[in-house]
């Protein structure tokens, strides 16, 4: 059956990124590189050891200066078979109904990033990821102050699973740097291309939605080859 919805929803984001001439949502942010450790309990999925990550922190609306906005943490980790898994995270409320809903925050050490929809991992139920910070990040939402902050500290979250009705388990740590232009060499992340096989991103309908967005979004500011329709960078 055919799908009216999707391409609207990709031709949407492609006129908006081009008029912005960056991403549809959080254009600006900081490039950063770093690494994440997974806890013995997720090293199935991750693997073990420190696993290579780049990541981008960043403002939703792109509101000026210090002012609260929609904070963005996205994060490339390699899975157990050295695949990249993409993340996708941007400020939530805390409760059980919170979870699904953005949230300005007032600044980089009180955001808290949530996956808004579920993930299915192997053997279990819906599972939402979440990150909090684990260090003294600065205390307003201005990038120029976060870019100043990464010159001498690195940024650390604790990445978190949690269920439906249950507390979060700890999955493992995150801890990041600023990039060098040379070390970050991807201009997107799409958690729904890039993410194991045997981890389901749910519900299908919203996320073939969420998949044109992202899709839109890339191929107004010329991150997507127009020939093969490829987000630049990926692997054929």
């Amino acid at each position: 059956m055919p799908d009216p919805i999707t391409p609207v929803v990709r031709t949407a984001f492609d006129t908006g990124a081009r008029v912005r001439h960056a991403r549809f949502f959080h254009p600006r942010g900081v490039r950063l590189t770093g690494r994440f450790r997974a806890e013995p309990e997720f090293a199935p999925l991750f693997g073990t050891g420190d696993r290579a990550v780049i990541a981008r922190l960043s403002k939703g609306t792109g509101t000026p200066g210090g002012l609260p906005d929609i904070l963005g943490l996205a994060f490339r980790v390699l899975d157990r078979d050295e695949h990249p898994w993409d993340f996708a995270l941007a400020t939530t409320g805390r409760g059980m109904a919170g979870r699904f809903v953005v949230t300005p925050a007032r600044g980089w050490s009180h955001a808290r990033y949530g996956s808004l929809l579920p993930y299915r991992f192997p053997d279990t139920g819906l599972r939402w990821i979440f990150a909090d910070p684990a260090g003294s990040p600065p205390g307003s939402a201005s990038l120029a102050e976060l870019a100043e902050h990464l010159d001498d500290h690195q940024v650390d979250f604790d990445i978190t699973v949690a269920g439906a009705r249950g507390r979060g388990q700890l999955a493992g740590e995150l801890a990041l740097r600023a990039a060098d232009p040379e070390e970050h060499r991807t201009d997107f992340f799409d958690p729904m291309l890039n993410h194991p096989a045997d981890v389901e991103p749910v519900p299908q309908v919203v996320q073939r939605i969420r998949e044109a967005a992202y899709t839109g979004s890339r191929r107004g500011r010329g991150a997507e080859d127009p020939e093969t329709g490829r987000a630049v960078g990926t692997q054929p």
